[in-house]
């Protein structure tokens, strides 16, 4: 196939993103490509028209090539066009060999795309000032050198303990699996005058097989049943003497059991297996649970009288998606803790941060904290950046995803602003199938360019170049 330098020069022409518009030396155009009509949404074919009448119809605000004519040098203008689009139009003249001027080449460059992109960095620069002000005033927290807190629900809760904890009153922890409550459990017991002369002592009722949970709580005596010690064995209770026991997960603790508890926190004795002499103890209860126990007593699954003693004091621990301030502050935390313990000087650049902000965290403080240990481990660089985060957590930021069916969350709950973003995307769509240039498509979407194309970006949509032939 022989090479035409022609129809190499406007494919190169028409794959320019920049519009390009060409005059002769009387501003009479001669050709454009196809991006110069998807800037400038001029309504009329252009070719063949002197530049003079655009401007007398008010199809261009002004005009570089009327400014290359008149100085013979090369001319910047910038020019609103019917769009709404404000664009840098560069005009360059062309002489021949004599030195006559015989074209002008403007390159019509959008503004909007720029002004989007320095949008971007302002935004950038605003989060940066954001987390450089919450480092200003970051300290750790007034409670204890593992608690970190912003959100004031929280605030709000660790400023009670002190009072919980000069009570002996029972306590009744209510929360998520990995909110923080046996750590919360553990302030209580050092803010309380039992820390001086007992222990914390955590059970964890889900973990102890049902056939030995009641001679680990309580103890048994010597001979007692087949393989117990001849001596006997003290109970995890009896460790919490004068101290504080902490009953994790109290809502798998069998009914038989719940009964002999309830009788410990009435009489303030404990009964060993196998033993006839109840023992006298002074023991401070605090118990949690990720349960619903009013609706177990419902069920006949935890007794009644039980759960009105044990919910004397409650505290109500609030999932880490509920108190998204604390995200920033308790990311920070885990990183300085990891970066000693692995010898790493590591950082968050802001847009990882936010998908940490998006992200609703199930899993909690627990899932927070296992998530920046490992980012800490595998990284191998010293910024952390939105790639390196796990794939759940960068798709937390995806304002939408790539559509398949035309209508792919039928039958499903999903949030306000995806189904917003999905409709959205589908609507452009539409309007660039059935709109061959970018200004018509706006209109029909009651929208102007510049907003048109900022949507395109935000959405991730490609705008589809026309292959008409140039003129």
């Amino acid at each position: 196939m022989s090479w035409n330098p022609e129809m190499t020069f406007w494919a190169m022409i028409s794959s320019i993103s920049d519009g390009i518009y060409i005059t002769d030396a009387k501003g009479n155009c001669l050709a454009h490509n196809e991006a110069f009509l998807h800037i400038t949404g001029i309504p009329i074919n252009v070719v063949g028209l002197n530049v003079n009448m655009l401007l007398d119809d008010n199809l261009i605000s002004d005009s570089a090539t009327i400014e290359v004519i008149r100085s013979g040098q090369r001319a910047s203008k910038i020019i609103r066009y019917p769009s709404g689009c404000e664009a840098l139009v560069t005009g360059n003249p062309v002489y021949d060999e004599e030195g006559n001027l015989i074209n002008v080449v403007c390159e019509v460059r959008d503004l909007s795309e720029l002004n989007t992109l320095k949008d971007e960095v302002r935004r950038s620069k605003q989060l940066n000032k954001q987390y450089r002000e919450i480092l200003k005033n970051y300290s750790p927290a007034e409670y204890n050198d593992m608690v970190t807190v912003r959100d004031p629900k929280m605030q709000r809760l660790l400023d009670t303990l002190p009072r919980i904890g000069d009570a002996d009153a029972t306590v009744l922890i209510y929360g998520e699996s990995g909110v923080g409550k046996g750590l919360i459990a553990s302030l209580i017991h050092q803010h309380s005058r039992r820390s001086t002369k007992g222990q914390f002592v955590k059970v964890d009722c889900s973990a102890i097989p049902s056939a030995l949970i009641e001679s680990e709580l309580f103890g048994y005596e010597g001979g007692a049943f087949t393989g117990a010690r001849r001596e006997g064995k003290a109970g995890l209770l009896d460790q919490a003497n004068q101290g504080t026991a902490f009953l994790d997960e109290i809502g798998e603790l069998p009914l038989f059991l719940q009964v002999k508890l309830l009788s410990v926190l009435q009489d303030h004795k404990i009964l060993r297996v196998g033993g006839t002499t109840p023992l006298a103890m002074d023991i401070r209860f605090i118990c949690a649970t990720n349960r619903d126990l009013e609706k177990m007593v419902e069920e006949g699954t935890f007794r009644e009288d039980l759960y009105y003693r044990l919910n004397v004091i409650p505290i109500a621990i609030p999932p880490l998606r509920e108190r998204k301030e604390d995200i920033f502050v308790l990311t920070l935390s885990f990183l300085n803790k990891f970066c000693e313990k692995y010898h790493r000087k590591l950082s968050f650049v802001p847009e990882a941060m936010d998908c940490f902000h998006e992200y609703s965290w199930p899993g909690n403080v627990r899932e927070l904290e296992n998530i920046v240990e490992r980012l800490v481990v595998l990284s191998q660089t010293d910024l952390i950046e939105k790639a390196d985060l796990p794939e759940k957590i960068r798709q937390a930021c995806q304002v939408v995803a790539p559509l398949g069916p035309s209508r792919p969350h039928e039958g499903k709950i999903i949030p306000l602003k995806v189904a917003v973003a999905v409709t959205e995307r589908q609507l452009i769509e539409r309007a660039f199938r059935q709109n061959k240039h970018l200004g018509p498509a706006a209109q029909a979407l009651g929208i102007d360019i510049s907003t048109l194309l900022r949507k395109c970006k935000r959405l991730g949509i490609e705008r589809a170049a026309t292959s008409a032939e140039m003129p």
